[in-house]
């Protein structure tokens, strides 16, 4: 079972993110947080335990790959362990898979060469499930197969998340698709419990406690 958590409000100031980080704190079974590579540095020097992942180019996957090498070098320096990544939407708007292929193996080589994991994150909502196949495949291909179906950024339905996964296992079975659906109260757990899903991402404190009784932590 992995459970994660997410801080990526953009408002937040320095006692929102202590506060947020000191309430995680009292649940042992976070085993990763992730937010916003500007927040990285600021939690680091509050805790230096903490498993913190940077989310880069969120929520919209919009900069070039230089912009986003160079994002992806500070989040390391600042102290992030591992690098989420969202997919380049305009180069997938534009079919423009060599360029893909391109951006996913530069962003490769910065993290391998500093020793932290790489993850890429897709937007379901946005692209046919042909389309998200395609972007999984690619992935695969260079063994990146921690892949978030959702940057979490929209509201969604818990039961299009988990739909959205079925459809493409079909066509890509080994891949490990992480589910960062909008999880707000007991039904919700129930559904992922349901489905098998043991690995899943929260951005929300409230239901912590929930989980906490749910799995029995």
């Amino acid at each position: 079972m992995k459970i994660e958590y997410q801080i990526t409000d953009s408002s937040f100031s320095n006692s929102d993110l202590l506060n947020e980080i000191h309430n995680i704190e009292k649940y042992g079974f976070i085993t990763k947080v992730a937010t916003l590579p500007a927040y990285i540095k600021y939690i680091k020097s509050k805790n230096k335990s903490i498993n913190l992942s940077s989310m880069i180019d969120f929520p919209f996957g919009s900069c070039s790959t230089d912009n986003r090498l160079n994002m992806i070098k500070e989040s390391i320096k600042d102290g992030a362990g591992s690098i989420e990544i969202v997919m380049p939407t305009y180069l997938i708007n534009n079919t423009q898979n060599a360029k893909i292929k391109k951006d996913i193996q530069e962003c490769y080589n910065v993290c391998s060469d500093n020793g932290v994991s790489l993850h890429y994150v897709l937007e379901y909502r946005q692209y046919n499930y042909s389309c998200l196949s395609r972007l999984v495949k690619l992935l695969l291909a260079v063994s990146l197969n921690d892949i978030y179906l959702s940057t979490g950024f929209r509201l969604d339905n818990i039961y299009d998340h988990l739909i959205a996964i079925s459809m493409i296992l079909k066509e890509n079975p080994e891949a490990n698709l992480i589910c960062n659906a909008n999880i707000y109260n007991e039904e919700h757990l129930t559904l992922l419990k349901s489905s098998k899903i043991e690995h899943f991402r929260i951005n929300n404190p409230y239901i912590l406690d929930l989980i906490s009784k749910k799995y029995q932590f």
